[in-house]
């Protein structure tokens, strides 16, 4: 694959369609974390369209790319990208939260396929990736593990545990990717634990580290695409600064809205703001 303008078009226009999904459920279904969804969008685009090996026919290959959803309250943003790649049918999506719904508040494997892990727990799930990458090397099998974690589960110990583990075993097919927005539930990062520098910690755990604007699916693409063709035996983060809320003036870097409800009013202040007004049903 190559990035040529023409693939980083279809990237940015296919992140703006799942942004218009996400406001729809987010609306129908009377309430998501929306602002976090908004945010990490543009990297989980470019990751599941652009990068990761997977085929929603055959969602238990064992020669798939993995993609581990850490902050199990994202889990909207990976329904919508599931929905639309065909691993389920999309009309579940207006079921989200419902009681008996698969689709979760927050993400749970075992729901629908394409879910590979629980969650939630934050902290964890890194830890869980190391353990996948290291049973592909000793699989003979060169499956890639994407890892998306949030900023504010940087906080946790477990977390660098994980790196420590990851750099030992030179997991070269291990991929961090971490949203940081700015934001956790108790406020701004830097005031409830600040752990800027946030790449030179990477770093120096032993990992290959870009920094970019995780808005920018230029700048996403591009460090993406060297880390998956990069011959290094290091794990890979990619840090991705990006805007909580993003497109939805209201909503960017608002604290208010680590969980978002939309009104008929709001609902349509976002779709002028974001799609010039066209709530077209999708």
């Amino acid at each position: 694959m190559s990035l040529d303008k023409s693939f980083i078009q279809h990237l940015e226009k296919k992140a703006q369609e799942l942004r218009r999904l996400l406001v729809e459920v987010t609306f129908r279904t009377k309430g998501a974390y929306l602002a976090q969804a908004l945010s990490g969008i543009d990297m989980m685009t470019a990751v599941h369209y652009g990068f990761l090996r997977s085929d929603p026919k055959h969602p238990y290959d064992e020669s798939r790319d993995r993609f581990l959803l850490s902050p199990g309250h994202y889990a909207l943003a990976l329904y919508v990208i599931l929905a639309d790649r065909g691993y389920f049918d999309k009309d579940l999506l207006w079921t989200f939260k419902d009681n008996g719904s698969p689709l979760e508040l927050a993400s749970h494997r075992h729901t629908v396929p394409g879910v590979e892990v629980s969650g939630g727990s934050l902290g964890q799930v890194l830890s869980i990736g190391v353990g996948m990458a290291l049973a592909g090397r000793l699989k003979r099998n060169d499956y890639k593990v994407f890892v998306f974690m949030s900023d504010g589960e940087q906080d946790e110990g477990q977390v660098w545990e994980a790196c420590a583990s990851a750099s030992h075993y030179k997991l070269s097919n291990l991929i961090a990717i971490i949203d940081c927005n700015g934001f956790q539930v108790d406020g701004a990062t830097k005031d409830v634990m600040n752990m800027e520098p946030l790449a030179e910690k990477y770093k120096a755990f032993g990992f290959d580290c870009e920094e970019c604007d995780g808005n920018s699916m230029e700048q996403v693409c591009h460090a993406l695409f060297r880390f998956c063709n990069e011959n290094n035996d290091k794990p890979k983060v990619l840090i991705g600064r990006t805007i909580r809320g993003k497109g939805i003036s209201f909503m960017e870097g608002n604290r208010d809205f680590h969980y978002t409800r939309l009104d008929e009013s709001l609902h349509e202040r976002a779709l002028d703001e974001m799609f010039g007004g066209d709530s077209d049903a999708l």
